[in-house]
């Protein structure tokens, strides 16, 4: 039963694709997905289910997600050859930002996250299409090492909205990813412009990606493909402001389960290929997702997708999260983290010096 679970992620990368080739009002499908989650998931409760399912089984509903996902973007290709209007282009780009990120992203963030470099070579692949081929290194070697403290780019201040943080972390994403590239070569005596360098050919693979809309399709094809990976890469970033806003670690000390926060609704939990199952997956990052443990003696503030969509309203949003973080510090801070948190809640203008 729990295989079947996994079928839910490849149906709305259909549906939206369906959706978009088709056109009219039906782009907007891949849209309606985070508040139909979202509301649907107001009224259930946490799922703390261990997954039953045999490694090979869950690598092949990971692989078998990748059918609908070139679906979605063929949809995206056969739309933007057709005659539509500017309101089917407004769904049609929406959706397959949203689906892509929301979706189909976290197969990626799982691929690469895996051993062996063949998963690893097709996660970074399809990460291409939001521009995001590049930032698996400052994924694996900047905010799994650095998570929950000052040193961590991906992890918000409290107090700092998502609006503030998305310009603040998306340059950084590929300026970082770019950074340990070069330093790799340079250990090594080598020129980091060389074929060797894996960031030069997860450009090259956009470009490529865009050049192959302009020739097939048209130059306006080709800069709405880079809307939507701009789009989509401005969720990947919400994502990551929902999963660790406001959390204290001091640096260099080890990561335990209480420095990510866990959204793990059932719908959540499925249609992210358990990124949201995220305290487990920061304390040993190897860990495939169907192993993935839901602890209950974490914070867990409710839907990832209905929080998603609090992030756009700033003032709901830290009234929100001002109550989890102070169960936060309450409960899970150690004494050196408490300090941390007392001055970043001052900063934050939610406590008097």
């Amino acid at each position: 039963m729990d295989y079947l679970k996994y079928l839910l992620p490849a149906g709305f990368l259909f549906i939206s694709g369906a959706g978009v080739i088709t056109g009219g009002i039906t782009s907007w499908f891949g849209v309606l997905l985070f508040p139909v989650v979202a509301f649907i998931e107001y009224f259930l409760k946490d799922d703390f289910s261990v997954r039953k399912m045999r490694d090979s089984g869950a690598t092949f509903m990971l692989y078998f997600q990748l059918i609908p996902w070139v679906f979605l973007w063929y949809a995206l290709w056969v739309f933007l050859g057709s005659d539509y209007t500017w309101f089917a282009w407004t769904g049609a780009v929406l959706s397959t930002a949203l689906i892509t990120a929301a979706v189909g992203l976290p197969v990626a963030h799982e691929l690469f996250h895996r051993i062996e470099g063949t998963s690893r070579f097709i996660g970074n692949l399809f990460a291409v299409t939001l521009m995001a081929g590049d930032v698996e290194l400052e994924h694996r070697m900047g905010h799994h090492i650095e998570t929950s403290s000052l040193l961590d780019v991906d992890t918000p201040f409290r107090g700092e909205s998502s609006y503030a943080f998305i310009p603040r972390l998306l340059p950084y994403f590929h300026k970082a990813s770019w950074q340990m590239e070069k330093k790799r070569f340079v250990s090594k005596g080598l020129s980091h412009w060389s074929l060797g360098n894996r960031i030069l050919w997860a450009w090259f693979a956009y470009v490529m990606l865009l050049v192959f809309f302009a020739l097939t399709v048209s130059l306006s094809a080709a800069l709405t493909v880079l809307l939507i990976s701009i789009i989509g890469q401005c969720i990947v970033c919400l994502f990551s402001y929902v999963q660790h806003y406001g959390l204290i670690r001091v640096p260099n000390t080890p990561i335990e389960k209480r420095h990510a926060l866990n959204h793990i609704r059932p719908l959540s939990r499925v249609l992210t290929f358990e990124i949201v199952t995220h305290s487990q997956h920061h304390t040993n990052p190897t860990v495939p997702y169907h192993q993935l443990t839901p602890y209950e003696d974490v914070i867990r503030p409710g839907s990832a997708y209905g929080y998603f969509l609090l992030t756009l309203i700033p003032p709901l949003w830290h009234k929100k999260m001002r109550k989890h973080l102070q169960e936060w510090d309450e409960k899970y801070a150690s004494n050196d983290e408490l300090a941390l948190a007392k001055d970043a809640n001052i900063k934050a203008g939610w406590v008097s010096p």
